[in-house]
């Protein structure tokens, strides 16, 4: 968008709980949010002003000509799949700006406006944001990395009861706590060869490090630059970099370890491939159990669920299947077929409900084998 096309917006232009009339672009340009998304927080409506946002062409009326009723549940469900997308660029952005060293007057503003845009995209539809997450194998490994663990950050805090502003600066701390990794990211993302000793050491110091760039643009709030800082810290007293135990390490770094590791063991990684969910949760709890806190390894499983949507599974029909919906028993979601059991592709995905005889769920399968199928997958929930 030509930011010489985009007029500001006022507050009262935007009615909290109201479909946006219009599409919110920053100040530069950038798509914000689609016309047709709900705001429901008044924080991201601040977060929205404060990020300089414009609006392209007049209103008419006090919601403007293209005011519409409020959205559909299938219509919520396509919005958060795509405000997820938009999420996922505009951090793309920022960290591709932070590497050629552009200067951030409104660093803190930024992030917590994607940061109130993921907790708006939970409350849309977590489904759908889990479902989007876990199906992005194209974003770069960074953008993606942070992405899910700040959805479950957000997910765990607000099963907890933590306030919407402490979950904010957690979810901030989420979408920037390998910080002082980025310029080296992609590198390492693409290096198949052993790690070098200096690479090492960047890695052990890297929470240190983000922890500092933080500070530097601006960062001042607790939560966020602990939560950065110790993210890699242990509760037996094994991790790095200030070798914190037990009580020293506060609920919101906790909660971050978690979403940390849960998000990078079902991320393809150079040195090994992605682990299914319920691989990843089984290890979690048995091999991390005693050093990262498990009550929230537990939380993290309810809340995502053992078989999270956008996960690939084979049913006992022969069927494979996409999880689309969780149900109060984890175990058995609502799913959508896309693979007959002959191993042809149908033209139609089929819902299916594994609590249902001959639907149960049998097993999980890599999304790396069935790639070629991911334009029927999306179209569960992408825009028609």
């Amino acid at each position: 968008m030509n930011s010489s096309n985009l007029r500001p917006v006022a507050r009262s232009d935007i009615q909290i709980g109201q479909p946006l009339p219009f599409s919110v672009f920053d100040r530069n340009g950038l798509l914000l949010l689609k016309e047709g998304f709900v705001v429901h927080m008044q924080r991201q409506l601040d977060n929205l002003i404060a990020n300089g946002m414009r609006k392209e062409g007049v209103l008419v009326g006090p919601l403007g000509a293209g005011h519409r009723e409020m959205p559909t549940q299938r219509e919520e469900e396509h919005a958060t799949f795509e405000v997820l997308d938009l999420v996922k660029l505009r951090l793309r952005r920022l960290f591709d700006n932070y590497r050629v060293g552009k200067r951030f007057e409104d660093f803190v503003a930024r992030v917590e406006n994607l940061a109130s845009t993921v907790q708006e995209a939970c409350t849309h539809d977590s489904d759908s944001a889990l479902a989007n997450l876990h199906l992005d194998y194209e974003s770069a490994y960074a953008v993606i990395h942070h992405t899910q663990a700040a959805t479950v950050c957000e997910l765990i805090g607000k099963k907890l009861g933590v306030p919407e502003e402490a979950r904010l600066q957690l979810i901030c701390a989420a979408l920037t706590h390998d910080l002082g990794l980025i310029d080296i990211q992609d590198r390492l993302d693409a290096q198949e060869q052993p790690l070098s000793p200096e690479q090492k050491a960047r890695i052990d110091r890297h929470p240190a490090d983000g922890d500092a760039i933080l500070r530097a643009l601006g960062v001042t709030n607790d939560t966020w630059l602990d939560a950065v800082r110790h993210h890699h810290e242990r509760i037996d007293g094994s991790g790095y970099p200030d070798c914190l135990a037990g009580d020293a390490l506060r609920i919101p770094t906790r909660i971050l370890a978690v979403a940390d590791m849960y998000s990078a063991m079902v991320r393809d990684r150079p040195y090994r491939k992605a682990m299914v969910s319920r691989a990843a949760m089984r290890q979690l709890m048995q091999e991390q159990g005693g050093r990262i806190d498990e009550r929230f390894i537990k939380l993290m499983i309810r809340e995502v669920g053992v078989f999270p949507p956008g996960a690939i599974v084979k049913l006992a029909s022969g069927e494979v299947a996409v999880v689309w919906k969780r149900q109060g028993n984890t175990t058995c979601p609502i799913v959508q077929a896309f693979v007959r059991p002959d191993g042809m592709p149908m033209l139609t995905p089929r819902r299916r409900d594994t609590s249902a005889d001959g639907y149960a769920i049998e097993g999980m399968l890599p999304f790396s084998g069935y790639r070629g199928s991911i334009a029927i997958i999306r179209s569960l929930w992408d825009m028609n």
